[in-house]
């Protein structure tokens, strides 16, 4: 039997570098609304648009939503409900997002990383409700990662544990949005693969386009198989200190061809220390792109 706290409306927000989404829901299987909207430039009217789209979408069904959950491309303050530094959104000192929000519609709000919100969508909703120790990684504009060991999500000292897109896999790469240097984020996420094509090609592309023509194109074909090949660094240095039973890959980039994955799992599993890369699960999440917005109305 459900339990009543399953079967109360929730509203689940992904706010990331490229486009937040919205989900008002009761359960995965009676959806009430879904929506996507350009993220804005500037933190004030990235509220306002969140505002906005949620008053809305809450006349739609007569009962109150117990709270909503936010999951946010960056740095956050659960407790505070603040975000304390993005580097793919224009938050780069704190600021109390969840108390606007909260202050506008007068209802719960629950903040976390968006990675971390992923990691609780595929355990509470995914394929690791029966696993103890996994990554997720969501591959997007930027690359996040939620961790769990020994069933308990990993969120260190000041909850910013879990940064694998900012782990540097060579320091003479190109500058990240997080300040440093040749970070995996830059040579794998789909900002580096559309910023690549297009120095490449002189042609703008966005990340899912390099995938759609990669079909005819030996030449973003290439580019792919390299980015896979980096995202493989980061996936060997992640597995030989977790030593997790599976890593699940949700985002935009999640539909990617073969190209960009085959290289990533195969040079993965051959880099991890020892037999960690043995018999390790390397698999596409079903939740999908929709792992953030479950993962932030599961908060709730």
């Amino acid at each position: 039997m459900q339990s009543n706290t399953c079967m109360e409306r929730k509203i689940g927000i992904d706010l990331g570098g490229t486009s937040i989404s919205f989900i008002d829901l009761y359960s995965p299987q009676k959806i009430i609304d879904e929506r996507r909207i350009d993220t804005p430039c500037s933190a004030g009217g990235i509220t306002e648009a969140i505002v906005n789209v949620l008053k809305d979408m809450l006349p739609l069904v007569d009962e109150k939503p117990a709270g909503i959950g936010i999951a946010v491309a960056g740095q956050v303050n659960p407790i505070a409900k603040s975000v304390i530094f993005s580097p793919n959104l224009p938050f780069k000192e704190e600021f109390p997002l969840g108390g606007i929000i909260h202050e506008n519609l007068n209802l719960p709000v629950v903040l976390e990383n968006d990675a971390n919100s992923a990691a609780i969508g595929e355990k509470v909703f995914g394929a690791a409700k029966d696993i103890d120790d996994f990554i997720v990684l969501t591959l997007g504009t930027g690359i996040g990662s939620g961790i769990f060991v020994n069933g308990k999500l990993l969120r260190g000292h000041t909850h910013a544990g879990g940064e694998a897109g900012h782990m540097v896999i060579d320091p003479t790469g190109p500058k990240c949005g997080c300040g440093r240097n040749g970070c995996l984020e830059v040579f794998a996420s789909g900002t580096a693969i559309s910023r690549r094509a297009a120095n490449e090609t002189g042609v703008m592309l966005s990340a899912k386009e390099v995938c759609e023509s990669a079909k005819d194109n030996e030449r973003l074909q290439e580019l792919l198989k390299d980015a896979g090949e980096k995202l493989a660094e980061g996936l060997a240095s992640l597995v030989s200190i977790f030593n997790p039973e599976a890593i699940f890959f949700a985002g935009s980039l999640a539909n990617a061809p073969k190209y960009y994955f085959e290289p990533a799992f195969k040079v993965a599993r051959s880099k991890a220390f020892g037999t960690t890369g043995t018999n390790l699960r390397l698999e596409i999440s079903e939740l999908k792109e929709k792992i953030g917005m479950l993962g932030a109305a599961g908060l709730v």
